[in-house]
This record gives C-alpha cells, structure tokens and sequence, in this order.
C-alpha cells in the first residue's frame, strides 16, 4: 500500500486543492480507505517520442494568410441575408405553378361538348403549346395539357364519326324512298 502522503501530492499535482500531505489532519483513523491509492505518474512530462528510423519527419506547415480584401468567415452568413433569389430552404419545395396555357387547353376542350366541337381544335393547339413550355420552364400542369389534347382529338374524331353517320343514314333514306 503506499503513503497517504504519496497520493496527497498526487491530487496537488493535477489540480486538488485542500489537501495536506499531514496523513492524520484529513483522515478519520477509524474509517478504512475503500478507495485504492491514486496511480502514481512522474511529475516531469515525458519527450515526444521519436519518429521510427526510415520515416521522414515533416513539419506542420503555417497556416495560410486570407486573401487580401475578403471579409472574414462568418459560419452565419452576413447580418440580414437570407436565401438568394430563386432558390428555396432545404425541404421546402419551389414553388412554380400552373402552366397557363394548360389550364386554357383543358377547359376549352370541354367547352367543346357544348360547342359541338368546335372550341377543340383551339384545346389541341393550347396543349401542345403549353407542353413544349412545361418543358422548357419546369412548371406544373403536363397532365392537364395531356388531358386538354385528348379530349379535343376525342370530340374531333366523334364528331367526324357523327357526320360520317349522319351523311349515310341520310343516302340510305334517299335511296330508300
């Protein structure tokens, strides 16, 4: 076991203060220590160890001087910026919107069933025109131009069926009677 003024230097030596190297002023003589001693460690550090033989020793090189006229590095950013035109905060999606000329496409192929098809042909026009500007600009609304196509083709097409039908049923009545 070691002398309780052994570890009494010991807690001195790394920052305790309070204690005094009398073994008897800080110990009651009836309470056994439970605690074992501190390790005992040399008071003087010890030298770097040295580089295995065959290695090169490199030296740290200084740091790097800022280029002249930049400001100093803020991990905030400068006082009263926020995020830079165009872009959005991370998890927040942009904010691009309809395309226009979709919506147009869409509803002017419906009116089409009111018109006997003839806002249509405009519906068509309006969605290829709207496609090719979705393409180019990123913007919303590709399936309702999709939609605004279609449904004008689809009146077209019945539309020419009905006439199909309507001139045939009229020549067989005129041949039949």
């Amino acid at each position: 076991m070691t002398n309780p003024g052994e570890s009494d230097e010991w807690w001195k030596q790394y920052g305790g203060s309070g204690v005094s190297s009398d073994p008897a002023a800080g110990q009651h003589p009836s309470e056994p220590s439970s605690y074992p001693s501190a390790p005992q460690y040399p008071s003087t550090p010890a030298a770097a160890p040295a580089p295995p033989p065959g290695q090169p020793s490199y030296a740290t090189p200084p740091p790097a001087a800022p280029y002249p006229g930049t400001p100093p590095y803020s991990p905030y950013g400068a006082p009263g910026a926020g995020y830079p035109a165009g872009y959005q905060p991370y998890g927040y999606p942009a904010n691009r919107g309809t395309n226009g000329l979709a919506i147009a496409s869409l509803v002017t192929s419906l009116a089409g069933f009111a018109t006997c098809g003839a806002t249509s042909i405009v519906g068509i026009i309006l969605g290829v025109i709207s496609l090719n500007q979705i393409r180019d600009s990123g913007q919303e609304g590709r399936g309702m131009a999709l939609a605004g196509i279609w449904i004008g083709v689809g009146l077209i097409a019945l539309g020419l069926i009905w006439f199909v039908v309507m001139i045939v049923a009229s020549a067989a009545g005129a041949a039949g009677a």
